[in-house]
C-alpha cells in the first residue's frame, strides 16, 4: 500500500514534537531540582537536567508510538470505508 497525500517535513514534525516534549522536560527539571542531594548548584542542575532529559526521552518515545498507532488506525478506517462503498 502506498500512502497518498503530502507528508509533513522533518522540521515541522520536530517543532511539533518539541512543543509537546519541551514543557514535560521543563516541569520534570523543576520538580526534580529539590530532590538532588547536593548543595552545589552546578550538580543540582546537572543531575536534574540529566534525569529530566531521560524522562522527556521516554515521553518522546511514547509520543512517537502514539503517532504510529494513530496513523495506522486512521489508514485502516479509511481503507474500510473505501471498501464499503
Amino acid at each position: 500500500m502506498s500512502k497518498q497525500g503530502k507528508r509533513p517535513s522533518f522540521v515541522a514534525t520536530f517543532i511539533k514534537d518539541l512543543l509537546f516534549v519541551g514543557p514535560f522536560f521543563l516541569i520534570s527539571f523543576l520538580v526534580l531540582k529539590p530532590s538532588v542531594p547536593s548543595h552545589d548548584p552546578f550538580w543540582i542542575n546537572f543531575w536534574a537536567g540529566l534525569v529530566g532529559l531521560a524522562m522527556a526521552g521516554g515521553g518522546w518515545l511514547a509520543l512517537q508510538m502514539f503517532k504510529v498507532v494513530l496513523a495506522d488506525q486512521l489508514d485502516a478506517n479509511r481503507a474500510r470505508s473505501e471498501s464499503a462503498k
